[in-house]
């Protein structure tokens, strides 16, 4: 994504953001997004070919979000714009932007084997208390670590892991 692009995004999100008054709004509203484009993905070919017509476009926009006609205008706008390529970027910054209102953090956490729901919350507090905020995980695995956990929150890496130790244990016998 170019620049022009990246700055269209961060712009269309924060006006479709400022249409809410509540974080309840703001929740609403940002899943009937994240629904539009999930939906709309299907005719991701129709939305983008040149040859169709801007008028059969917002139509078939129309009729896939009949329930959300408020989401269905805003798509409309990115379509009149020649915006519409950037729906689904728009739409995860929308998220990104309820997370910021809401005083969430999202955290990727990988370690060697599935942790249990029990180690699963308790990541999460910890991670809470260290950041101050809330914090909503996603985890996976990698038995390529070896033991242990890596973390990345506010874009810190957190390298707890076996693997990542003895990396660190081998450059500085090799330094």
């Amino acid at each position: 994504m170019n620049s022009s692009d990246r700055i269209a995004v961060q712009r269309y999100a924060a006006a479709y953001n400022a249409l809410s008054a509540t974080n309840e709004q703001a929740v609403r509203r940002a899943e009937d997004l994240r629904a539009a484009a999930q939906a709309l993905d299907a005719v991701r070919n129709y939305m983008t070919s040149p040859r169709i017509q801007t008028q059969a476009k917002k139509q078939a926009v129309r009729a896939a979000l009949k329930d959300a006609p408020e989401t269905a205008a805003f798509v409309e706008l990115l379509i009149d714009a020649k915006r519409y390529a950037l729906l689904d970027a728009v739409s995860h910054r929308v998220g990104e932007l309820l997370d910021d209102r809401l005083g969430i953090l999202r955290a990727q956490v990988v370690s060697a084997r599935a942790l249990s729901p029990e180690q699963q919350q308790e990541t999460e507090a910890a991670l809470s208390a260290r950041y101050g905020g809330t914090v909503k995980a996603s985890f996976s695995t990698d038995p390529a670590l070896l033991g242990g956990l890596q973390i990345r929150c506010r874009g810190e890496l957190i390298d707890g892991s076996l693997q990542g130790r003895l990396a660190k244990l081998q450059e500085e016998l090799t330094h």
